[in-house]
Order: C-alpha cells, then sequence, then structure tokens
C-alpha cells in the first residue's frame, strides 16, 4: 500500500480559528504521533477534503480510510463517493478498513451504509440540557481527557490492528496460515463501564488476541443474536462485565444487550456439554448503591439462575483485582502449579475435605474443622493470608484434589453460598481425575437452614444449631458418603 491512510472530511468540519490548526489537522497529528508509538515507525497518514483530488488507484493503494462524519459530511457527494468507491476497490474485508470518527453527533439512520456496522469514535461531548453537540477545542482540559484522548487512543489501537490485520493479509495470500490468533468475546457493556471495556479490550490486544465483537452490533435483535452466536463460537473466552447499567434494549427485545449476550454464551455451554471451549468470565460491580431496580434484578438472576452460569466463574472484587485475575488467566496460567499442589495438605490416606468458609465466620468454622479431625478427616482449609490472584489459584487448586466439600454459613449471605456451590459444580471442568464424594451447607450457630433453598445443587444441608450434637451431623454425613473411612 502506498499510504497507510486516508482521512476523508470536509473543508467546513477543518476550518481554523486564526492561529490554529483545523481540527482534522490537530485529529490527524494527534493520530500521527499515536500510531508511531504503536506501530513503531511513523505512519503515510494523508488528509483528502471534498476539495482534493481524490482517484480510484488512490483508495485502491490505501490499507485505511477515515471519515469525519458531521452534518456537513453527509451532504458531501464526493465524501461519500470516496466512501463507495474504497468499497468497491478494496481487495480485502473493507469493513475492518473503513473507520468513522464522529465530529458531532449524527444519527445512526443518517450515516452511510457502509459505516452503520463500524465503531463509532465520538469526539464530542454532550450539553445534556440543549442536546446538543459540543466540540472540543481545548485538547487537554479535564473535559477532553474523559472523552476525547480515551477515544484518541482507541482509534489508534484500533487502526494499528487493522493494518496489521491488512499487512498478514498481503503476506499470505494464497498461502494458508500456519498460525491463527486466538479470539475473546469482550461483552458489551453498560455506559458506566465504556472506558474500563476499552481499557481490557486493548490489552488483550496488545497481547496478540483477536476481540470480538469488533463493529457496532446490529439494532434488531433477531440480526444480534445471529451476530453474536457466531462470534462466540469462535473464542475461547467470554467476558461480561456487569456494572450499574442495564444497557441498551434491542429493537423487538425485551433485554439488554448485556443480558442477552449473558444469557447467549451459557445457552453455547449448554447446548454443547461436551465442547467446554468457551471459558467463561463474569465480573459483577461489588458496589450497587446506584443500580435501578432492573439490574438489580438482573444480577440477582445471574447468581441464581443455574442454566446462565455453565463452565462461568463469578467475580465480585474491585475491577483491577479482576483485570490481574483476567492477565493471570490468559497470560500467566500455569505459573506456579506445581508449587501450588506441594502447598495443600493432601493425605491419599485420609478423606480429603475442603472447608469454605468466610473471614468473617473464621471463629465458628475452626470449630468444624476440629469435629472433622477428630473424625479421623483431613482438613483443607480456607486461607486468607496471600493476595486475590494467589487466593484465588489456591481455591481452585483445592477445588481439582477435594474429596468432599463443605461450605460455612455464618455471617455470610445466600448469593456467597451460591457462589460457591457453583465453583464445586464448576470443579470436573477444572481438571479433576475423580468424582466429588460428597457436598454440603453447614449454617452456623443462630442460622436457619433450609434445604429447599439449595435444592438445585444436591447438597447436603447441616446446621450448628440442631438438637443433635454438630459431631453426630457430621458423622451421619460422612458416613454416607460412598467412601471408606
Amino acid at each position: 500500500m502506498e499510504q497507510d491512510i486516508i482521512i476523508n472530511y470536509t473543508e467546513k468540519d477543518n476550518q481554523a480559528e486564526e492561529g490554529k490548526n483545523g481540527w482534522v489537522t490537530d485529529l490527524a497529528r494527534f493520530l500521527d504521533i499515536m500510531l508511531t508509538q504503536v506501530l513503531g515507525k511513523k505512519p503515510n497518514i494523508i488528509l483528502k477534503s471534498e476539495g482534493s483530488s481524490l482517484s480510484v488507484a488512490e483508495l485502491k493503494n490505501t490499507g485505511i480510510l477515515i471519515s469525519i462524519l458531521s452534518p456537513y459530511f453527509i451532504n458531501s457527494g464526493q465524501c461519500l463517493e470516496a466512501i463507495e468507491e474504497f468499497s468497491k476497490s478494496s481487495n480485502f474485508d473493507s469493513a475492518k478498513r473503513l473507520f468513522k470518527v464522529l465530529k458531532t453527533d449524527v444519527a445512526y439512520e443518517d450515516q452511510p451504509s457502509q459505516l452503520k456496522d463500524g465503531l463509532a469514535y465520538e469526539l464530542f461531548d454532550l450539553d445534556y440540557d440543549s442536546g446538543d453537540s459540543v466540540i472540543f477545542d481545548d485538547y487537554f482540559g479535564p473535559a477532553a481527557e474523559n472523552v476525547y484522548w480515551m477515544k484518541m487512543v482507541d482509534l489508534a489501537y484500533d487502526v494499528h490492528e487493522s493494518l496489521l490485520l491488512l499487512q498478514e493479509a498481503e503476506k499470505q495470500e494464497g498461502v494458508k496460515p500456519l498460525y491463527k490468533r486466538e479470539t475473546i468475546f469482550l461483552a458489551e457493556t453498560g455506559q458506566d463501564l465504556n472506558v474500563q471495556r476499552n481499557v481490557i479490550r486493548r490489552e488483550l490486544q496488545r497481547h496478540g488476541f483477536r476481540v470480538l465483537p469488533d463493529h457496532m452490533l446490529p439494532r434488531d435483535v433477531e440480526s444480534a443474536e445471529k451476530v453474536i452466536t457466531e462470534e462466540l463460537n469462535e473464542s475461547i473466552m467470554s467476558v461480561h462485565l456487569i456494572g450499574n447499567s442495564y444497557g441498551d434494549i434491542p429493537a423487538g427485545g425485551d433485554r439488554s444487550i448485556v443480558d442477552m449476550e449473558n444469557k447467549l454464551a451459557a445457552q453455547k455451554v449448554h447446548d454443547n456439554p461436551s465442547d467446554r471451549k468457551l471459558q467463561r468470565l463474569i465480573w459483577i460491580n461489588p458496589q450497587q448503591e446506584s443500580s435501578n431496580d432492573q439490574q438489580k434484578t438482573f444480577i440477582e438472576n445471574i447468581q441464581r439462575d443455574l442454566s446462565t452460569l455453565e463452565a462461568a466463574e463469578i467475580f465480585q472484587i474491585p475491577l483491577e483485582d479482576f483485570k490481574n485475575t483476567l492477565r493471570e488467566e490468559l497470560f500467566d496460567k500455569n505459573a506456579g502449579k506445581d508449587n501450588l499442589e506441594k502447598a495443600i495438605n493432601i493425605d491419599d490416606n485420609k478423606l480429603n475435605v475442603y472447608l469454605i468458609y468466610d473471614k468473617v465466620d473464621e471463629e465458628e468454622a475452626i470449630i468444624i474443622s476440629k469435629e472433622l479431625i477428630k473424625a479421623g478427616i483431613n482438613v483443607i482449609r480456607t486461607e486468607f493470608d496471600q493476595n486475590v490472584l494467589a487466593l484465588r489459584k489456591l481455591h481452585n487448586e483445592k477445588l481439582k484434589l477435594l474429596d468432599v466439600g463443605i461450605i460455612f454459613k455464618g455471617k455470610v449471605n445466600d448469593n456467597w453460598v451460591r457462589m460457591k456451590l457453583l465453583d464445586l459444580l464448576k470443579a470436573p471442568g477444572l481438571g479433576r481425575r475423580k468424582p466429588i464424594l460428597g457436598k454440603a451447607v453447614i449454617g452456623g450457630i443462630g442460622v436457619e437452614m433450609h434445604k429447599e433453598d439449595y435444592v438445585d445443587f444436591d447438597v447436603e444441608v447441616l446446621s450448628m444449631d440442631k438438637k443433635e450434637a454438630l459431631s453426630v451431623n457430621l458423622d451421619k454425613f460422612i458416613k454416607g458418603l460412598n467412601k471408606s473411612i
């Protein structure tokens, strides 16, 4: 390609005040600086307004076409014709090579058809009182930092990604590729998590992953479901960030895109139980005070509905801790694995019971631990004195090695207990070599326990409050297992 990028715009969108650059000129300058950093070389960026000559031959020899959308652009025949010609002349997937930057708000239905499905880089702010677009001319003010620069970084990384794909396609034309990049499905989020989602997306791309969706999803529910399902089928992992905003509901649907993507990911695993290709990580914001009733109901359903949690891990921890977990899962999956197994006190001559409890319930849990030890059982206790990543690794390793899992419910709530029960359900997918012999939930002193609350989990429900001694209850449970002790 003779030029990496052509920026397609109208002269009116680049009119400059005295002593200042035009808006498009500044954008091209900033993009040049950012791309030089990520590409490791200076890109060849050409600016072409509707008054400039732009031949079909030039378009054929251009990698990326970036169009600056505005009301002026939509009414410019020459600018629209450039998009049309570029789409016709592209040898490779033009959808990955067409970018739209919105200088001001342009309604979806007014955008050129070739650009509608592309990601929108909205480099403006909105005045919520008037509804008008606010164009940035102070690039270094606080508002620009939160909107303009974050979107510019996104644009730079996505253009970089497309240029790399284009280079690979040119090299491999007619040649079967030896290596295919792994794909991560990074689900859409509500407005409150857009920035954080983009940060995660960029990091995944930097580590060589292909990230989907890499375009705007269709606005009607039927088409959106079809595209999401296809992209989940290409992915090895789906990552879902659940914040305080429920998200947009597509036309003809009754649930948001965020909700729908989680449901379809679960359905893929459920419909193909022998194919465990798709791993699922779900992060739920632990601070839900500002969520509306609809969002709170959605989160409660995630935590309670077993059908939406197949092959999934739920994290209700600070987002930075979740990001570290995601890094560990993708980049350092086997680090320290041998040392972990040695750190867990497994006794091959005894029944190994993993006693799972929260720090707030440690005092009562120790009573249960002592009763189990008196009965000749090896107790694998919960640990707390390490960082989140190390504790998660230990927890998953214990799930692989245990014979029996016992969850203690004292001051913790039902959702915490259900999440731990789900951990026991997912244990076979962690590489267990033998079935779990038994599972139980034990209620602490003063805690009412009802077996019907856990009917979905095939678990024994015991209590420290019953008239029979705790040791008798435990003895009955242990002796009912399919293992001699």
